[in-house]
């Protein structure tokens, strides 16, 4: 299978549904939050307090850190515009770490042809579900893998995207 153009990532997100993630059940469990985040300082302390447990890992096996210069990308105003909603980008970053734990990569996009792509091996799109505000919706998680050895995948950028993926 091919890879998806690279800027057709959050247009995807449109596109999955529950059963991609579990059974209802499963995925009303999963995409239940534990932390809050009012504002930009909120989510700044809880993601450095998430970043001090070390990298992320999720149920496929994929790794990430976390760094100081993720949590700066994750919080900027470029970031915190492209999710559909303030509030559900604040819940994205205070639970991040609940994020990626159950986030599917279920496609491969192309590099960004537009962007400084040098140092990198791959950018992921992986995706989870996050219930706001009574719906279950998909943040997309974005990843820079870089070639350098040594050097872990990166988290780099969350999008909430607004699309009740819950069948009514």
């Amino acid at each position: 299978m091919g890879k998806e153009p690279w800027d057709s990532s959050s247009e995807k997100a449109k596109e999955l549904k529950i059963s991609d993630f579990g059974t209802p059940e499963e995925v009303r469990e999963m995409s239940k939050m534990p932390r809050t985040a009012q504002n930009r300082e909120e989510a700044v302390n809880i993601l450095k307090q998430i970043a001090k447990n070390g990298s992320l890992k999720n149920k496929s096996g994929i790794i990430a850190s976390l760094s100081g210069k993720s949590i700066d990308e994750i919080v900027s105003g470029q970031a915190l515009y492209q999710s559909f909603n303030i509030m559900a980008h604040w819940q994205a970053a205070a639970n991040v770490d609940k994020l990626f734990l159950n986030a599917i990569e279920p496609w491969e996009f192309e590099l960004n042809p537009n962007k400084e792509n040098e140092h990198l091996k791959n950018r992921l799109y992986l995706y989870a579900p996050m219930e706001y505000n009574e719906n279950i919706l998909p943040v997309k998680l974005t990843l820079k893998e870089f070639k350098q050895k040594g050097l872990e995948k990166r988290l780099y950028s969350i999008e909430a995207i607004n699309v009740d993926m819950q069948v009514k």
